[in-house]
């Protein structure tokens, strides 16, 4: 029995099940939430990259809605992510303040918009693929506008207000990167999943 009780402590195991619960479609949709609230719980005991990726589908689940909290939890989730290798925290917490942005009167955005494009840069310099991705989150597809989807507009209001930042940003060149001339390319690449 033992053996049991540590295998239900084991983070990466509840990370992965709670992902399994979570691809496996509404149905399983409480299963996922719990066991990744377990997994946030156990955190502490598992490997830097274990535990980001814990945060991340932790605040992912927030910022859906899915888990109480909203963008408020998933910032406090998100406060120290310096060591975000793939770029993904960056990513959401740029969405948690886009989440913010739409809440928070027009004359006092610009703080908001300045940390939103800061995560960005982050994340797009680590993970140049996530270029791609970018723009679903202020154009959401037209299979998101079903009813019941979630729209995954976070970055939307933020974009309106200042498009060309954000054009800027998904057409810069990614980070060391040289073309056939000897300059800077563009970042290439399938896009990414995010959750």
């Amino acid at each position: 029995m033992s053996d049991i009780r540590s295998a239900t402590a084991d983070p990466k195991l509840l990370l992965e099940a709670a992902r399994v619960f979570n691809a496996a479609g509404r149905d399983y949709r409480g299963a996922a939430e719990v066991v990744a609230e377990l997994a946030l719980q156990a955190k502490g005991t598992a490997e830097a990259r274990v535990q980001q990726a814990i945060i991340g589908d932790a605040a992912a689940l927030r910022l859906s809605g899915r888990v109480p909290g909203g963008y408020r939890a998933a910032l406090e989730l998100l406060k120290s992510i310096d060591d975000d290798q793939d770029g993904r925290l960056h990513l959401l917490r740029a969405l948690a303040h886009g989440q913010k942005y739409k809440q928070t009167p027009q004359e006092a955005r610009g703080q908001l918009c300045a940390e939103i494009l800061a995560d960005l840069k982050i994340a797009v310099d680590r993970n140049p693929e996530l270029r791609r991705t970018l723009p679903h989150f202020w154009r959401p597809s037209p299979a998101a506008l079903v009813e019941g989807a979630d729209l995954e507009d976070d970055l939307q209001a933020v974009y309106l207000d200042n498009p060309r930042l954000f054009e800027e940003l998904i057409n810069l060149p990614a980070a060391g990167s040289t073309g056939a001339t000897g300059g800077q390319a563009g970042a290439t690449g399938t896009s990414t999943q995010i959750s």
